[in-house]
Order: structure tokens, then C-alpha cells, then sequence
């Protein structure tokens, strides 16, 4: 079985799976070549091959993600009942989107990790690769950051809203493992109109290693439907 098969997706485009595959594979080429110090004539050969590869794809038809958001049907339906909290099951992973550079599984670039729901609050899962360390033998701390942030993003189909980081505090507490799982955990602490204060901290075998706050600021998914439907007319004006 394929990883492409393996992950829940939340759109019918066919490429989808093929994509998360082909993802996967330059993951560990990356974080192969950061960890390995491979032959010279090797490091030539995947050079030359990667490059070769880069153009075909370059010369592929470009992609919308707005367009593509537009269409996912779960999307649409949340849209249309005006709140997300619908989205995301209790014990179901929340797909943010999948080329998000920290959770996409379709995504090259991604870190990995993986947000689920627990009740009222998201957690966040993953082991950082080699590419992913800071000083030797800790996790990045901006790599910590973006997958900080990227958990309280989880939290918010939770909440049955959208929103964006205005404010990201961290305290490191001590050294990020790599290597070993780790864990992210959101929770809502208070609720001031539009303005949404968060809590979160990062678990490791030996106890914390980050503890955060943050200032979200929900957005009207009134507005977003309105952009759709912006997006639909552009969309109808351009095949005519």
C-alpha cells in the first residue's frame, strides 16, 4: 500500500495520491542528504537527475490553490453552515491543507507533523528528520515555532472558526529531541470577541520543552464565502 492510499484526503482530485507519494520519497532524499555523506560522483548523479526531473514538473500546467479550496466539498459545506466545527470529527486528523509546509503530506517541504482532535483540543505529533536540526542534536526552534503555530491552527475547525496569528510567544524550556515522537497540544484559554487567546506546549520523552501563547484573530466565514463566490464569477468570466 502506498503512503498516497494510507491518508485520509479531502478532495477527489486524482493526482492527490500519486503527489503525497512523490512527496515522501524527496523527503527522505533531503534529510538523506543532510544525515549521509554520500560519494561525490553520487551527489553529481542526484544533482543531474533532480534537475532533469525539476524541469519536466516546471512544465507541468500551474495549480490555484484557492481554486482547489473552493472546491473541497467539505469546505463548501462549512461555508455554507457558517461555522468549521462540523469539519473535524472527535479522534480524527485534522488536514489543514496538504501542501501546508509543516503538515502537508503533499508537501516536499513538510515537517511532518500530524494534528489530530482529543476532545476540545488539537495535538500535534511528529518526529523532527536530520534536516530539521538546530544546534547539534536539538530540534530547530523555528522549526518548534512553525509546528507550535501550526497545532493551534488545528485547534480552530475545533472551534468552529478561522483565523490568523496575530501574537506567537515561546518559552524554551529545554532542548527539542529529534529522533524520538514528540508532541504539540492546543487549547482555547479565552474567547474576547474576534480575538481568540490560546495556550500550547511541546512534549518530549523527558518531560516539556516549549510552552506558548497566542493571539488569534477569527475571521467572518461569511467573508470567505463571499470571496468563493468572487471567485466563481472571475472563474465564469474567464471561459467566457
Amino acid at each position: 500500500m502506498t503512503a498516497g492510499s494510507e491518508t485520509r484526503v479531502m478532495d477527489d482530485h486524482s493526482d492527490l495520491p500519486a503527489r503525497i507519494d512523490a512527496a515522501m520519497v524527496v523527503r527522505l532524499l533531503a534529510h538523506g542528504l543532510v544525515s549521509r555523506r554520500a560519494d561525490v560522483s553520487l551527489l553529481h548523479r542526484v544533482a543531474a537527475e533532480v534537475e532533469a526531473l525539476a524541469a519536466e514538473v516546471d512544465a507541468s500546467p500551474a495549480r490555484s490553490r484557492l481554486e482547489e479550496m473552493a472546491s473541497n466539498p467539505r469546505f463548501a459545506a462549512a461555508l455554507k453552515s457558517g461555522t468549521m466545527s462540523a469539519v473535524v470529527e472527535d479522534g480524527a486528523f485534522v488536514d489543514l491543507f496538504h501542501d501546508s509546509p509543516v503538515s502537508g503530506s503533499a508537501n516536499p517541504l513538510s515537517i511532518g507533523l500530524r494534528i489530530r482532535r482529543e476532545n476540545d483540543q488539537s495535538v500535534g505529533t511528529v518526529t523532527l528528520a536530520p534536516g530539521w536540526e538546530g544546534a547539534p542534536g536539538r530540534g530547530h526552534g523555528g522549526v518548534v515555532a512553525a509546528c507550535v503555530d501550526e497545532t493551534i491552527g488545528g485547534l480552530l475547525p475545533i472551534l468552529g472558526t478561522m483565523a490568523f496569528t496575530g501574537e506567537l510567544t515561546l518559552r524554551y524550556r529545554a532542548p527539542c529531541p529529534l529522533g524520538v515522537p514528540i508532541e504539540f497540544r492546543a487549547w482555547l484559554v479565552e474567547r474576547d470577541g474576534r480575538r481568540l487567546h490560546i495556550a500550547a506546549s511541546g512534549t518530549g520523552p523527558d518531560g516539556v520543552f516549549v510552552e506558548s501563547t497566542a493571539l488569534f484573530i477569527a475571521v467572518d466565514i461569511a467573508r470567505l464565502a463571499e470571496a468563493n463566490s468572487l471567485l466563481d464569477e472571475e472563474t465564469d468570466d474567464a471561459s467566457n
